[in-house]
Formats: C-alpha cells, sequence, structure tokens
C-alpha cells in the first residue's frame, strides 16, 4: 500500500538528517530513526527509535514510542515510564509510554515528534 503524501514528505524530509527504515503492516506504519542521541542518563549515547505511526496521519499522530530493550538508565534500572514490549518490524522493542497530548497534524510533523522524543531522553 502506498504511503499518504504528507507522511511521505515527512519521512522524506527526516531522511536529510536521519537513517531511516520503514515498515509496514496491516495497522501502521513504522518508522525507524536510527542513531538518535538520548543523554547522560541512559546507558546508550545514541539508540534507534520507532515511531508507530497511525494510518490516519496527520490528523491522529504517534503515540508513545520505542527503543530496543536493551536501553536502560545509565545506573542500569528501567525508565519510569518505559512499562511494555511489543512486537514490531521484525523485533522486540521497549514501550516508552510518553503522549503528545497535544498533536495537531496542521503544525506537528514526524521532525516535531522526534523532537519531543528527544525531550524526553532529557528527563530520565
Amino acid at each position: 500500500m502506498p504511503l499518504p503524501g504528507r507522511l511521505l514528505r515527512d519521512i522524506r524530509d527526516l531522511e536529510a538528517d536521519h537513517r531511516l527504515e520503514v515498515v509496514e503492516d496491516d495497522s501502521w506504519i513504522y518508522v525507524i530513526v536510527q542513531d538518535v542521541p538520548t543523554s547522560a542518563l541512559f546507558s546508550d549515547s545514541i539508540t534507534p527509535i520507532l515511531i508507530q505511526v497511525p494510518r490516519a496521519y496527520p490528523d491522529a499522530g504517534p503515540d508513545m514510542f520505542f527503543t530496543p530493550t536493551t536501553l536502560t538508565l545509565s545506573t542500569g534500572g528501567d525508565p519510569a515510564s518505559a512499562t511494555g514490549r511489543i512486537e514490531a518490524a521484525g523485533r522486540t522493542w521497549r514501550q516508552f509510554s510518553w503522549h503528545h497530548n497535544r498533536w495537531d497534524g496542521s503544525k506537528e510533523n514526524l521532525r516535531s515528534y522526534l523532537t519531543f522524543v528527544r525531550r524526553r531522553f532529557e528527563t530520565a
């Protein structure tokens, strides 16, 4: 199934600065962004993240994000809002239950969502 035009544009915009992988299933479009900086609060200074994009994007925005299960706090513990695991794009991911409650598809895009995710890494 072809990607919606707006999502395709937003993906191409991110590709200017990031290595991406896009994987689809019947329900979701998964955008995997490689080498996202975290912070000194985490075990790894960079990590891939998975963004679960709803098919209704941009009217419906991404909710939560996911990292490899090996990403922990620098102390070895689990981040407070990393509550579950999912299987997606052929891998197991740690779910960060951190919600963007003010998504506005007319103003937000994948780049602004990635900025939102990066802010989360600053507040373990």
